[in-house]
């Protein structure tokens, strides 16, 4: 895939020639927290563009029997490449690319009463915590829209919009001490595995929207 996405901007800058334009710099904010990046034109339709986007923060929830207290971590690039069908009339565009990154999320199952419930029967915590993790693969394709960036934008500030989708399936890390898998069973710690692995599979597909500045120059 990354080779169609460099074998189609290369293609489309022989096409329309290159031409004297602006790189830009520019920051945002959004789904991906807070970046900054560097974009430059391979002639009047096309951009290719590298950005850094990082954010944290926590989240509590419910999946099967447990309550989790979790921490997202969202730190990873982006290389996109940008066309325009009409950049002389509206600098619409179609974005193309990948994040690489180590994007995941921590979670402790929380025990208020002292309990854990696993496949409907609560077993005591003897003092131990149950811990999860769930990580997205290091590479994630990446298809969008978007306005602003445009190659002919005029030097200085102007303002841009995205809105697209990531996907990759997070892997899942149950880690349940000997202690309460001798108490509770394989079979019904399995049972709750799986259905925090359908809690994480719902996240596959990653919404990014955002908004940002960006300089011409």
């Amino acid at each position: 895939m990354k080779r169609l996405v460099v074998a189609l901007f290369a293609g489309l800058t022989a096409l329309y020639g290159p031409l004297a334009m602006a790189d830009e710099v520019y920051g945002q904010i959004g789904t991906e927290g807070a970046g900054i990046g560097y974009g430059h034109p391979l002639g009047s339709v096309a951009n290719v563009r590298a950005e850094v986007n990082g954010v944290s923060f926590s989240h509590s929830f419910n999946s099967g029997d447990l309550h989790y207290d979790g921490t997202a971590t969202l730190i990873h690039a982006g290389l996109y490449g940008d066309f325009f069908p009409m950049p002389s009339v509206v600098p619409f565009r179609l974005t193309a690319g990948f994040l690489i990154g180590d994007d995941h999320v921590n979670a402790n199952a929380t025990s208020p009463s002292g309990t854990y419930t696993i496949n409907g029967v609560a077993y005591s915590t003897l003092g131990q915590s149950i811990h999860a993790k769930a990580t997205y693969p290091a590479v994630r394709p990446y298809l969008g829209i978007g306005f602003g960036h445009s190659p002919l934008a005029t030097k200085g500030f102007s303002m841009f919009f995205d809105a697209g989708v990531a996907y990759g399936k997070p892997h899942l890390d149950f880690d349940v001490p000997a202690d309460i898998v001798a108490e509770a069973g394989q079979a019904n710690v399995d049972a709750e595995k799986q259905s925090l692995q359908n809690t994480v599979d719902r996240y596959r597909f990653y919404p990014i929207v955002k908004v940002g500045v960006t300089y011409r120059f």
